[in-house]
């Protein structure tokens, strides 16, 4: 007697809830699930398919299916001591001199500030894309802002500990949006998905310093507590 999708989708995923099945474990083989639950190969891509739109596996390409990690996002005040958990690192792609996009500019002020770029990464998998956009002001008293390589660790905090003064996030904005080009090269991703969107702005005694934006790429459920 043939089995069904939900029946097999439903067993990795109590699996997966119950910590048998692990953050980065693979999962079994196409022919291996065909056997167990008695279903066609078209059958169990259906229901790997399922498991991805649910947040609770990925793929990596030539490598197979893996249970997602359920990251617990960072923004806010909890953002300025770190932005990466436990076997992330941090891939920082560029620092430069830029003039203030429009949206920037409305909460830094118009002009030039410096646009930092980086990836998180849980080994070759990205898990987050982030840019900000800081105050030149910022770089007489952290002047590593202005050099391509990460701040430990978080600009801010370093901002802090030099200035003495308290930097806190002022404003959070959450949002979903389609990838764009840009979004889809920093993420690795050869098609275009909704993503989450997260913007944050910073400041000290009343003085916006900086505007961050951090992208999550889809396939990689957020715990968000």
């Amino acid at each position: 007697m043939a089995g069904t999708v939900s029946g097999m989708t439903a067993y990795l995923k109590a699996r997966i809830d119950r910590g048998t099945l692990k953050a980065g474990d693979k999962l079994p083989p196409t022919r291996a699930l065909q056997h167990q639950f008695n279903l066609s190969d078209n059958a169990v891509y259906r229901g790997i398919a399922l498991l991805k739109a649910e947040g609770y596996v990925h793929s990596q390409q030539g490598k197979g299916v893996f249970v997602s990690v359920r990251r617990k996002l960072l923004v806010g005040n909890a953002r300025i001591r770190g932005i990466t958990h436990a076997g992330e690192t941090i891939h920082h792609k560029r620092s430069e001199r830029v003039q203030a996009p429009d949206w920037v500019a409305e909460r830094l002020g118009e002009g030039e500030c410096v646009n930092r770029v980086r990836t998180v990464q849980q080994g070759d998998v990205v898990v987050e894309a982030s840019q900000s956009w800081v105050h030149v002001d910022v770089t007489e008293i952290v002047p590593e802002v202005d050099l391509p390589q990460a701040c430990d660790p978080t600009w801010q905090k370093v901002y802090e500990q030099r200035s003495g003064k308290a930097v806190q996030a002022i404003a959070q904005l959450a949002e979903a949006r389609i990838t764009t080009p840009e979004d889809r090269e920093a993420l690795g991703l050869d098609d275009d998905y909704a993503v989450l969107v997260v913007r944050s702005v910073y400041a000290s005694e009343d003085k916006v310093l900086g505007v961050g934006e951090a992208i999550y790429p889809p396939g990689h459920p957020l715990a968000m507590d």
